[in-house]
């Protein structure tokens, strides 16, 4: 059974804790890389090619927006899973475009790990009907 790579990208040490401590009751997701900085996000993208970024509420739209696209042109291939939700129907069709998944972290204990394997599967079902 092939890992499923997660990345996450949060600066803070506490919500780093609790998403280890969910992905880890799944035996099939590795957590490759705990980025705390954009940077060092861009640096493990590139290095580890994960199949899921994990990302926390960014503090502005605009930044995360921003930071999202940079994401994608840095691991096109990988998926984006943000602790977030868009306020308005501007804001969910900027992250549709961008391949963006939402989860309210009012639901993330229960619905973290069931959506990683979501979406990792819907991406090789994607991939296998493309061949």
């Amino acid at each position: 059974m092939k890992k499923i790579k997660v990345l996450i990208v949060e600066e803070y040490e506490g919500i780093i804790q609790i998403f280890r401590r969910l992905l880890r009751t799944a035996p099939e997701i590795e957590i490759v890389w705990e980025a705390r900085s954009e940077l060092e996000a861009m640096v493990a993208l590139e290095l580890f090619q994960p199949d899921i970024i994990l990302i926390n509420s960014p503090s502005s739209w605009r930044q995360a927006t921003k930071r999202w696209k940079e994401f994608k042109m840095q691991a096109p291939e990988s998926r984006l899973l943000a602790l977030t939700i868009p306020e308005n129907p501007n804001q969910a069709r900027q992250a549709k475009a961008l391949g963006v998944t939402f989860l309210q972290k009012e639901e993330m204990v229960r619905t973290l790990v069931p959506t990683i394997r979501f979406l990792v599967e819907h991406a090789q079902q994607a991939q296998t009907s493309s061949f």
